[in-house]
């Protein structure tokens, strides 16, 4: 923990099932990108990529939407990169998640 990985710091490690970055780029927010490793019965993993970001200000809602076609790409490209260097092969995905918002989340409506 600690550690600098390119432009990441290392803020958690369960290994071998859990990373957690922080980004140290110049950013309008706090990035951070989680990698979780599960295993799928005897042969079978899923790796997850999560990535999170905190925007600060109007400018960090802009940036967030104006790189998320970029982001989505990059991410999808990690995660087929990291398949092929491990030498295995993908049965699925990546796949897109994007959570549901929980209805305390939510703003109430006013009902006529």
């Amino acid at each position: 923990m600690g550690e600098a990985v390119d432009f990441w710091r290392v803020l958690e490690v369960e290994v071998p099932h859990r990373l957690v970055l922080l980004s140290e780029m110049r950013a309008p927010g706090e990035a951070l990108l989680e990698f979780q490793i599960s295993a799928i019965g005897e042969q079978r993993s899923e790796l997850q990529l999560i990535s999170r970001f905190m925007p600060r200000g109007l400018s960090g809602f802009i940036y967030w939407y104006v790189f998320y076609p970029f982001h989505q790409w990059v991410f999808s490209g990690m995660l087929k990169s990291i398949a092929k260097h491990t030498g295995k092969s993908l049965e699925q995905g990546p796949e897109r998640f994007t959570p549901k918002l929980h209805d305390s989340c939510a703003l109430p409506t006013s009902e006529s």
